[in-house]
């Protein structure tokens, strides 16, 4: 079953066409890595996929339900307000920069949409968020305030905090590149430990290691385009397009 299903995807910025043509299915429990040159619209389809960006023309799908449709611009298809809604907290996102809120400790900035959104009482979220904590590896960091953890602590917070609500996918942005080199490997561990959970994920990076050793499936995007897809050892022992072999050949 498909999770998440986007068909003939087109995004403008006034003249600027940042997504042309994006058609992707993803399978429940399948880890999707975008990989491609800064500009190749990777974020944008992300940000497109939980409306944080409205789409130009296109289709998106989740669990096979027409989220929206549009074309040129105005929408032709959308939810009622409560199901897209719902629809929406189907997803977690985890961006680059962590966005936690500094005056509140790391378990409070975890229980806050559970709390606010959910309408879970205090005492429930609590212990969903310490819940949660531990599975990143931060038990010991509940009662900490951000200003106190290191980059990668903060990236597993907010990894935590997406988890909180439950989602049945997890959209990641580049979670790894404002972090210093020798703190993206303990971000990295956590979402392979979620890969293997059988959590469906769509993750745009940079890093290629993760994508060769996590994914099911490599998609290689260049001009909001996608140019080539295929599973990691094809995509990275054998690549088809010019583009993605000069991309990888200046990487690797």
């Amino acid at each position: 079953m498909s999770v998440v299903r986007t068909e003939n995807i087109y995004k403008t910025f006034g003249t600027l066409e940042v997504l042309r043509d994006v058609s992707l299915t993803v399978d429940q429990s399948e880890v999707l890595a975008i990989i491609g040159p800064s500009g190749a619209g990777k974020s944008t389809f992300l940000r497109s996929l939980n409306n944080l960006e409205k789409i130009t023309d296109g289709k998106i799908f989740i669990d096979d339900i027409l989220v929206e449709e549009r074309r040129h611009g105005h929408a032709v298809h959308k939810l009622p307000h409560k199901k897209h809604v719902e629809m929406m907290l189907k997803m977690g996102m985890v961006f680059q920069r962590f966005n936690l809120f500094p005056h509140m400790t790391a378990a409070e900035n975890v229980m806050l949409s559970p709390v606010n959104v959910k309408k879970m009482s205090r005492s429930d979220a609590r212990a969903l968020a310490e819940e949660q904590l531990e599975k990143v590896g931060l038990s010991d960091k509940v009662n900490e305030y951000p200003a106190k953890l290191s980059g990668g602590q903060q990236q597993r917070v907010a990894i935590a905090r997406a988890l909180a609500m439950n989602p049945e996918i997890m959209l990641f942005d580049e979670p790894t590149s404002s972090l210093d080199p020798e703190l993206v490997g303990e971000v990295l561990v956590v979402m392979k430990n979620l890969a293997k959970s059988g959590m469906t994920m769509i993750v745009v990076t940079h890093e290629m290691g993760f994508a060769r050793e996590a994914a099911n499936r490599v998609v290689f995007m260049a001009d909001g385009m996608v140019a080539e897809e295929g599973k990691p050892e094809e995509i990275f022992t054998n690549p088809q397009n010019p583009r993605a072999k000069q991309f990888l050949k200046s990487i690797l």
